[in-house]
């Protein structure tokens, strides 16, 4: 009797564990916790195309959110680029970024405003769009010269 109540008691755990772990939030090999979060801040919250789509693709997540310590900053500069407010090239209207551009320039951020303000600095210094965002990406001090 005991033997057949340790097995149900251990078949219980297994249970509920695999019931978590497949419930957990998203979540990728080699993640950090505030990976994870930012993940969460974003799938099924933030749309990443013009069709509103929040269904993201896990890769392009995992792209936006990699090293971030701020989990909700890579998903606020993202919705700030596409807001409208941020020319990416002479000429451009505001809004026409590409998603991949986006989450370039995004990619880990810790302060999505001072993001958007290197770029826009650096833009109205008449920087290429493309090296304005190697410039201003995570890790770099963002400031202008």
């Amino acid at each position: 009797m005991k033997s057949y109540i340790s097995s149900r008691f251990l078949a219980g755990i297994l249970i509920a564990g695999l019931t978590s772990f497949f419930m957990s939030p998203v979540a990728m090999a080699g993640d950090t916790e505030h990976e994870t979060q930012c993940f969460n801040e974003i799938q099924g919250k933030i749309p990443w195309n013009e069709d509103k789509n929040m269904n993201w693709e896990p890769e392009n997540m995992k792209q936006l959110c990699k090293g971030t310590s701020k989990p909700t900053q890579p998903g606020e500069c993202f919705l700030a680029v596409n807001s409208g407010e941020v020319k990416w090239g002479k000429g451009s209207k505001a809004g026409e970024w590409e998603w991949k551009n986006v989450i370039n320039l995004c990619s880990g951020t810790d302060d999505a405003k001072k993001t958007v303000n290197c770029f826009n600095g650096a833009m109205s210094k008449g920087q290429d769009w493309r090296d304005a965002i190697l410039f201003c990406q995570r890790g770099h001090d963002n400031k202008v010269e």
